[in-house]
């Protein structure tokens, strides 16, 4: 994107917002018409487009960089809308739980009884345990990844058990942890002739892509197990059929 959101006027129309943001009014209405970009304000016959649109155009383009397809981000983006509101009780913008770079959040025991009523408070120690939930302070907590906990939300709400879906939570733990212990090793070993400043900006450039390329791979083992590859199109139908063969 050629612009940063907030240099922008709070208002544009679709070929301001095309010109500000380098994508084509023609892949703007198409973005609109499969639903990965909301549609805009009207003013009589005028659409009115915001930096909130801007923003998700930018979503959208590193999404596609790091190999997402429309569909698989149309998915993604309405996977978070239809959720419970997680935004609304952290403080969190919608787009900002499938950020490039996702922030954590703080949360107060009442925040996270009214996500994780299932989990909170008789099951706390057990996320605090797996890392999901932090403490903070006195009544204070932290959420590391507003992502996860979205998730187990959502696996709560579709009707798994708690013990069920604390089981999925331990093999994220243990995986991410495992990783995290990887990535530390490797980076205590110092290559002959590598400046600090050099592994420095190898250690921070490292999270990032740790973080993505172990949820595509993830995402990608998934497609795998049920026999889907790359293509997006095909997942709800290997989903179904796993679930019958499981039935």
């Amino acid at each position: 994107m050629s612009e940063n959101a907030a240099d922008l006027t709070d208002e544009m129309s679709v070929d301001e917002l095309a010109r500000r943001s380098g994508v084509p009014v023609r892949t703007i209405r198409e973005y609109q018409t499969i639903g990965v970009l909301p549609a805009p304000a009207k003013r009589g016959r005028v659409g009115i487009y915001r930096a909130s649109h801007l923003r998700r155009l930018d979503l959208v383009a590193r999404l596609q960089h790091r190999g997402y397809s429309l569909a698989g981000i149309r998915d993604l983006l309405g996977s978070w809308v239809a959720g419970r509101d997680l935004g609304e009780v952290l403080g969190l913008e919608p787009d900002q739980l499938i950020h490039v770079d996702e922030p954590g959040a703080p949360a107060t025991l009442d925040q996270l009884v009214e996500i994780l009523p299932a989990l909170v408070p008789d099951r706390l120690d057990a996320l605090i345990d797996l890392g999901i939930v932090e403490r903070c302070g006195p009544d204070q907590f932290c959420v590391p990844s507003p992502s996860i906990v979205q998730l187990t939300s959502d696996l709560l709400d579709a009707g798994y058990g708690p013990d069920r879906v604390l089981h999925v939570l331990q093999s994220i733990s243990i995986a991410a942890d495992r990783v995290a212990a990887s990535a530390v090793d490797l980076l205590a070993e110092r290559p002959s002739g590598v400046d600090d400043a050099t592994l420095v900006a190898l250690a921070e450039r490292s999270r990032g892509l740790l973080a993505h390329g172990v949820g595509r791979l993830t995402v990608h083992g998934i497609g795998r197990r049920l026999g889907v590859g790359h293509h997006d199109e095909d997942v709800g139908r290997a989903i179904r059929r796993h679930m019958e063969e499981g039935t």
